[in-house]
């Protein structure tokens, strides 16, 4: 009976280390991918444009707005006590159309980098899923989950590499 036990675990431990052999596993820094490719250096100006655009509008309405308190605050003495609520009011009424329109720009800007980075994630993950096979790996890894890897583990380039020819092609096809 222990000689049968002793085989079953022999055989038990031989199948592991089978597996084990088999498992290979690679990474990918995704963050990278998105922050190094072509089409995601592209997104970045594109946002840094609609970031500059955003804050050159919003100062030139800041400045539109201290000129309008400073008008009111040097006509104080002249103006009624209705004409200075109404400026006042006017001034408010400017203050919060200026904090709505900041507040508009940013949540158009989440937007669009949530957009991008969602349609471009899911290219990727099959981009993954293609260079995985290719490189007969059978688990893929976040980078940001692997505490220590070797470098030949590391599938960024090629995932890199992929992504920025497939969307290249998806721009090419729009054209």
């Amino acid at each position: 009976m222990l000689r049968v036990v002793f085989v079953f675990l022999l055989g038990l431990a031989g199948g592991a280390a089978q597996a084990a052999d088999a498992l290979t596993v690679g990474y990918v820094d995704v963050r990278a991918v998105l922050a190094e490719s072509k089409s995601g250096k592209q997104f970045r100006q594109e946002l840094d444009k609609f970031v500059k655009d955003k804050q050159a509008a919003l100062k030139k309405e800041e400045e539109k707005l201290v000129s309008l308190k400073n008008t009111l605050e040097k006509d104080a003495l002249t103006l009624s006590d209705a004409q200075k609520q109404q400026k006042q009011k006017e001034l408010q009424e400017k203050v919060q159309a200026l904090r709505k329109m900041a507040e508009d720009a940013d949540r158009e800007l989440r937007q669009k980098d949530l957009e991008f980075t969602n349609k471009a994630l899911g290219l990727i993950r099959e981009i993954i899923g293609e260079v995985a096979k290719e490189e007969k790996v059978n688990l893929v890894l976040s980078r940001n989950e692997v505490l220590y890897g070797d470098e030949a583990m590391d599938l960024t380039a090629k995932v890199t590499q992929k992504y920025d020819a497939r969307s290249d092609d998806g721009k090419k096809k729009k054209k």
